[in-house]
């Protein structure tokens, strides 16, 4: 099968480009920037296209070129941006990118969405009780990000009911894996904990600790991806994918300590450690996804975080080589 994958070196996207790439997909990857170090080796075996999804001309030209039967939509703006930017970018530009798709005769579009649709969860669904969030979970959005995913998964509806364009979303619970520490400062704690106590340095968290969340390390979120481009239809419009389960701090550190059993780490009591202030804290049911997509967590927190660890080591080898 034919793959574009835009984001597709991005610190989530690069592990569904190499999953495709290991399932003998022929892949090729949009993105701003063509820094293939995240791919290691198997830089090689993708097609690279530089480009901004804002670029309709660009994008056309990329689709025509390389004509994807698949396209899975990464490509995004995260944190702190202006409110219209992050519209403009993460609604806008993915519904020109649905409009190149359906011109282009590309048969799928998987986007991937977030959490973040359903916005805060004040009711059951937040702190203490957690009662799982399902895909028919009103929305309550807070942010313009949210917006933006809402926005541009309704698009996606518009085109699959109008024009036939198959079209699904994946609602991801919180990503580690690694890299985002990186990237991401600010907003990837689970790999700043991870990261800090492999280089034998002490963990403080002031606060916290009481506060569960959804976690699920980044090579489970590449297997679903695969599925949502890969099973034979139709799809449901959107999927949560996630490992189901509440975890805290406290669980994280354990895991670390499976690996790094002298990892000095402390966490203080209390909720919200992203100090957010909104209640996106929550658990994702993932019963649709497991039984439309054969979708099945692989990693627990303790193989998850020996599994990063070993990846990390494995992409320093390949920046050093």
């Amino acid at each position: 099968m034919r793959v574009l994958v835009t984001g597709g070196l991005g610190v989530n996207g690069c592990w569904a480009t190499r999953r495709f790439v290991s399932e003998a997909h022929t892949v090729a990857v949009l993105d701003r920037r063509l820094d293939t170090a995240p791919l290691g080796s198997d830089a090689g075996s993708v097609t690279l296209f530089e480009a901004d999804i804002t670029n309709e001309a660009r994008l056309t030209e990329v689709f025509e070129r390389f004509q994807p039967e698949v396209v899975v939509h990464m490509a995004a703006l995260v944190g702190a941006r202006e409110a219209r930017e992050l519209f403009d970018v993460n609604a806008g530009a993915t519904v020109q990118l649905l409009d190149v798709a359906r011109r282009t005769d590309v048969r799928r579009v998987v986007f991937t969405s977030s959490r973040a649709v359903y916005g805060d969860l004040l009711g059951v669904e937040g702190h203490p009780t957690y009662q799982p969030v399902t895909e028919s979970t009103p929305f309550a959005p807070v942010r313009a990000y949210d917006v933006a995913k809402i926005a541009a998964e309704g698009m996606g509806q518009i085109y699959r009911r109008r024009y036939g364009l198959e079209f699904t979303a994946l609602r991801f619970a919180s990503i580690f894996g690694p890299g985002k520490n990186v990237r991401h400062a600010g907003t990837s704690i689970y790999s700043s904990m991870i990261d800090t106590a492999a280089a034998g340095e002490p963990v403080r968290i002031e606060r916290g600790g009481d506060q569960r969340d959804d976690v699920i390390y980044v090579e489970d979120v590449a297997a679903a991806i695969v599925l949502a481009a890969t099973v034979p239809g139709p799809l449901s419009p959107a999927y949560n994918i996630s490992r189901g389960e509440g975890t805290t701090l406290h669980d994280l550190a354990r895991a670390i300590r499976t690996s790094i059993p002298n990892a000095d780490i402390h966490i203080g009591p209390g909720l919200d450690y992203f100090d957010l202030g909104v209640q996106y804290y929550s658990v994702l049911d993932n019963s649709l996804a497991r039984r439309e997509l054969g979708f099945e967590p692989r990693y627990d927190l303790t193989r998850g975080v020996a599994r990063y660890l070993e990846a990390s080591r494995s992409l320093l080898e390949t920046d050093s080589a």
